[in-house]
């Protein structure tokens, strides 16, 4: 395994200036996207109420039946006796989602190792995994390269409707077959049956996306000591409860702020993508299974696309009572993400920060202070296959996903291999045809103007035959030269997938099949510098 780390510009103006640290994008937060005012952060986290005690049996609660490790419970006693955090989190995907949540696990406990040297105090990581959310079709799929094709398999979710995925039942023989024709897809190595008894094995002891997915997380972990909780744990929605209540009586004042940010944001060039309207709750209310977004009507929250509504009483005693009821969207999970936890600070990927870039505001209005937002680290993983050919083409990292110099380079090939003689010959005999069917309309004209369609049909025909022969000619140059068009392909399938980084596409199985289990424990041993280079690793 090799490291190699390079500059990859952001894909957003926003990323490019925090990262960067432009004033213009810094006055939305309060801190800069580095540990160098992490002191000041600590310091301000002393006036933060915790009951660490509670909080530590919920943590432990929830992890019990994954397994707690050695390294787990030894953060969970530093939590109690006072240490603070670092946070990440996402959607529970199948097979983890997509690489870049192993990424931020990493980056959380990168971060809270150099927090914790830095202030010579423990600092634990803590992945937030959003259960709550009722958007199934971003978690029940997966990628894979099949055939020289990047293709995405839909597990079938239509019948949950908008369950939140902690409740989503795995149906054993459906969740079964989909992962088995997952595997059958994969190349057979030396890893294959090591792997597929890992995932099964883990499947075989859940029964909702969420328990699936924090059961594989943390065994990549659990020698780092990565604690878990859900979202929609029910003992952390009772600790929530009061914070429900304080997110409800400032609703109105959260909404205007967020829509405030959002302008003022879109004046300086940036882009949040909340689009935020001022009549937001930013909450969800459980209704008979369904998870249904509240809206303020007057002095009342209304469930959207319904006929129900609550007035701010009612739903307090809803927060009192039935907290396991309401959700958080993506302005308030936060806001409630800091009001449970002394975060340090918060690892997020670009979407994420783009979001928190809106939400100073409500950190003010809910009497809190923003904590040091980071963004996660960009890792690429380069087999071997992928690294042989980038080699043998003469191709660099960047050439494939900066520059993207694919489709010129297939381009290119295409032009140096073409039949350009039979090519050309194909053209004269168009040109040659067009001049003598334009004697031969004239002719037809004169007879009869209703013949001039019909003549003029009959040409367009012959061209399309024409071009239909040229393109054949041109993909049977192809399949005689398909081995370097395939190299090409596998390029990009493996860097670019989709025309996007390969994090945000493929889980982490299909390299752990490549490379054995060990892979997230010698990721984690490499030396990364926690900084905006792109982690490229050979394995």
């Amino acid at each position: 395994m090799k490291l190699e780390e390079k500059y990859i510009p952001p894909s957003s103006k926003l990323m490019a200036d925090y990262t960067n640290e432009e004033p213009k994008i810094l006055q939305y937060f309060s801190y800069k996207p580095s540990l160098e005012q992490a002191r000041t952060r600590l310091e301000s986290l002393e006036s933060h109420p915790v009951d660490r005690k509670r909080l530590a049996s919920i943590i432990e609660g929830y992890m019990e039946p994954f397994g707690i490790s050695e390294a787990s419970r030894k953060n969970l006693a530093h939590f109690e006796a006072g240490a603070s955090v670092v946070v990440t989190g996402q959607q529970a995907g199948l097979l983890t989602g997509p690489l870049y949540t192993v990424h931020k696990a990493i980056s959380s406990i990168l971060l809270a190792k150099e927090a914790s040297e830095k202030l010579d105090t423990p600092v634990v990581p803590v992945f937030w995994i959003a259960g709550e959310d009722h958007d199934l079709a971003e978690i029940c799929h997966i990628y894979r390269e099949t055939n020289g094709r990047v293709e995405k398999l839909n597990y079938p979710h239509a019948k949950l409707g908008k369950c939140a995925a902690s409740y989503a039942p795995l149906k054993t023989g459906e969740i079964e077959s989909f992962l088995e024709e997952y595997f059958r897809s994969l190349p057979e190595t030396a890893h294959t049956k090591e792997i597929h008894s890992l995932v099964f094995g883990h499947l075989g002891k859940a029964d909702t996306f969420t328990s699936f997915f924090a059961s594989l997380l943390n065994h990549f972990f659990e020698k780092e000591g990565l604690l878990y909780i859900d979202a929609a744990y029910d003992q952390l929605r009772a600790y929530e409860s009061s914070f429900f209540t304080k997110i409800i009586e400032n609703s109105g004042a959260i909404a205007e702020t967020v829509v405030e940010a959002e302008t003022a944001l879109q004046k300086d060039g940036y882009s949040a993508g909340i689009d935020a309207k001022e009549e937001a709750a930013h909450l969800f209310i459980t209704i008979e299974g369904e998870r249904l977004l509240l809206e303020r009507d007057g002095s009342r929250f209304a469930v959207k696309n319904t006929a129900l509504s609550y007035t701010e009483q009612e739903l307090l005693d809803i927060a009192k009572r039935e907290p396991q009821r309401l959700s958080n969207n993506v302005v308030t999970r936060p806001l409630m993400q800091d009001l449970v936890f002394p975060v340090l600070a918060f690892v997020g990927g670009p979407g994420e920060i783009a979001y928190w870039a809106a939400l100073k505001g409500a950190f003010d209005v809910m009497g809190m202070e923003m904590p040091i937002v980071m963004p996660r680290l960009n890792v690429s993983l380069v087999d071997r296959r992928t690294a042989a050919l980038l080699d043998k083409r003469g191709l660099s990292f960047e050439d494939v996903v900066v520059e993207r110099k694919i489709p010129q380079l297939r381009n290119e090939l295409l032009d140096h291999i073409r039949d350009e003689e039979t090519e050309a010959k194909i053209d004269k005999v168009k040109q040659g045809l067009a001049e003598e069917y334009e004697e031969l309309v004239s002719r037809f004209t004169a007879v009869s103007a209703g013949l001039t369609p019909l003549a003029e049909k009959n040409l367009r025909i012959h061209l399309n035959q024409l071009d239909f022969l040229k393109n054949k000619l041109q993909d049977e140059v192809a399949i005689q030269n398909s081995t370097q068009f395939n190299q090409l392909a596998a390029i990009e399938n493996a860097l670019l997938p989709e025309g996007g980084l390969q994090e945000r596409v493929y889980n982490p199985v299909p390299y752990l099949n490549q490379y054995g289990a060990a892979l997230v424990e010698d990721l984690l041993a490499l030396p990364l510098n926690y900084d905006t280079t792109h982690k490229i690793v050979i394995l």
